[in-house]
């Protein structure tokens, strides 16, 4: 019985873990799409919503990596595949830029 109950909460801790680090994925996704076409009017917000994930990601990657390591479940890993992407967007963005517009 005590084992079971264990086993339900590691799960639920995992779960949540995988769900806080896909809600930052989310989040930034939006700011950065708005960033693009300027649907709502940030101008206070700048260049941070590309700069932001250089930063950011490394931190919301542990939640996730956690998460899978004590529930293996598809949403923790979504979670890791999503914001890996998510880290490489800024590298790129740059690079493109450059390569487009020059140095």
């Amino acid at each position: 019985m005590d084992a079971t109950v264990k086993t339900t909460k590691s799960g639920i801790i995992g779960g949540i873990l995988g769900g806080i680090s896909l809600l930052y994925v989310i989040i930034n996704t939006l700011l950065i799409l708005n960033f693009f076409t300027g649907l709502i009017a940030a101008e206070k917000l700048q260049g941070l919503p590309i700069i932001a994930p250089i930063f950011l990601v490394p931190l919301m990657i542990v939640p996730a990596i956690i998460g899978f390591f004590i529930k293996k479940d598809k949403l923790c890993l979504w979670a890791i595949i999503l914001n890996i992407i998510l880290f490489l967007v800024p590298i790129s963005y740059h690079v493109i830029g450059t390569l487009v517009f020059g140095p």
